[in-house]
């Protein structure tokens, strides 16, 4: 509908611009100067009659003894008077001309022969050149009148329809007045209705991205429960263990109490020692006292091991998430794959850190990334024969690189483009929300690096982390 309304527009505003320009070149056809020259040529044309006129009587009055001159020709005065003459619109000027001309031929030829000497004066007066002329001037004023009537006639029309014109544009340049302002205010509406949707649209991005870290955060919950739960237990059995020994080693010691009481004493009772001494002795017999240092050791270690995994747990997630601090990349890898170690399960996992210098970042911020790296390249692999490598390296003068491959199934490549869209996920149905990645490439432009993939289906998939030595000015403010 829009392309007819436009070709309608267009065909209309030619057909008014060709009919302006046709009244325009209308009204400058009508040649005026040309009336100008064909009165001023048939004003010599009289000069040139007065002047055989004025032969013609010197000859009647004193007749030279000898030939006179020539009179002079009308032939060029009469061509240009033709010219300009039949420049006028009007029929009657051919007739006129060419009995102009005729009555001009044959009075020259006359006036030459009376100049000769020939007696034919009274036939050259006869010729009526004069009436002709009169004639021929009567029929160039009527035409040159109305070429100055169509002229006007044309240059009325074209004012008028210049006026018309210009009332039309007046009237469209009101209408487009109008829809512009309409246009505004649907501009202004329609773009507080896109600032509303951005704004609601940015507040359900915030909403899923926090749902995909708390979805993240589930999963390291479920990892440091796992991860927890091992030595957990191994305290618990210890102490259990310990805690029955500790009856027996408290009768052990009551014993031991009443028996010194029966040594010291003056009277002692010698049954009553005799079976202090075989009480002690029972106990002493028991082996499981033995063990109860061994227990208690065990249980420590295993304390030990819970205290170093709140430690990497508390460096993994520190409290000053947005802190740009100093940061020791193959550190803070060794803390996430401690966390990660409930996903990564039993595949193989290869570390080939390289010497790594410190790096200004965030170093939670960081961890994450490689948390969901490692966790992505956890669900692409199989438990058995999975394989995943983290390899650190100095990329240049002012880059790290941290590079997390697997062996699993790959990306294929026409899906490349779109893993770090936000929503895009090839996992199944209900197992991601598509942000992970996003979030990690957010991540890692913040801090002025970028990260890169290369994947073969059936081969694997190598991401690489490449950040600057100092994290950029804005994430640092």
């Amino acid at each position: 509908m829009r392309i007819v309304r436009a070709f309608v527009y267009g065909a209309s505003a030619l057909m008014l611009a060709a009919t302006w320009g046709f009244l325009y070149w209308q009204s400058g056809t009508i040649d005026l100067a040309a009336g100008y020259a064909a009165r001023a040529a048939l004003a010599d044309l009289r000069a040139i009659d007065a002047r055989w006129n004025a032969q013609l009587t010197a000859i009647a009055l004193a007749p030279p003894p000898g030939a006179l001159p020539p009179p002079p020709a009308h032939d060029a005065a009469f061509a240009w008077l033709e010219l300009q003459a039949l420049k006028l619109p009007n029929a009657q000027l051919g007739r006129a001309l060419e009995g102009a001309r005729r009555a001009m031929d044959e009075k020259e030829a006359l006036v030459r022969r009376a100049a000769a000497g020939e007696p034919v004066a009274d036939e050259a007066w006869a010729v009526p050149t004069r009436a002709r002329f009169d004639q021929l001037s009567r029929v160039l004023e009527q035409s040159f009148d109305a070429a100055l009537a169509e002229s006007a006639d044309y240059r009325a029309w074209l004012l008028a329809y210049s006026a018309a014109l210009l009332a039309l544009l007046a009237f469209f340049a009101l209408r487009l007045r109008r829809a512009n302002k309409g246009l505004e205010r649907r501009v202004t509406e329609r773009t507080s209705e896109l600032s509303s949707t951005l704004g609601r649209l940015k507040e359900s991005e915030t909403l899923l991205v926090q749902s995909e870290k708390m979805s993240a955060l589930g999963q390291m919950v479920a990892g440091v429960a796992h991860e927890v739960n091992t030595p957990l237990a191994y305290v618990k059995a210890s102490l259990e263990s310990a805690q029955s020994r500790a009856g027996d080693a408290g009768r052990l010691a009551r014993e031991t109490r009443a028996l010194l009481e029966l040594v010291e004493g003056e009277s002692a009772d010698e049954a009553a020692l005799a079976e202090r001494l075989a009480a002690v002795r029972k106990l002493l017999a028991d082996k499981r006292l033995e063990s109860l240092d061994v227990q208690l050791k065990d249980g420590l270690h295993g304390i030990k091991q819970l205290a170093e995994f709140v430690v990497s747990l508390k460096d993994f997630s520190r409290l000053e998430r947005g802190a740009v601090v100093p940061h020791d990349v193959n550190q803070g890898i060794e803390t996430t794959l401690r966390i990660a170690a409930a996903h990564l399960g039993k595949r193989q996992v290869k570390k080939l850190f390289g010497p790594l210098p410190t790096i200004t970042c965030s170093p939670a911020q960081i961890n994450q990334v490689v948390l969901n790296l490692l966790v992505n390249a956890a669900h692409a692999t199989p438990e058995a024969g999975g394989r995943i490598v983290v390899r650190t390296s100095v990329r240049d003068a002012q880059h790290v690189a941290i590079e997390v491959s697997d062996n699993g199934k790959g990306i294929p490549k026409e899906l490349l483009p779109k893993i770090f869209d936000p929503f895009f996920t090839t996992k199944e149905a209900g197992q991601g929300t598509g942000l992970g990645l996003s979030i990690c490439y957010r991540i890692v432009a913040a801090h002025g690096g970028h990260i890169d993939v290369a994947s073969e289906p059936g081969v694997g998939t190598r991401f690489t982390v490449v950040l600057p030595l100092a994290a950029q000015a804005a994430l640092a403010a």
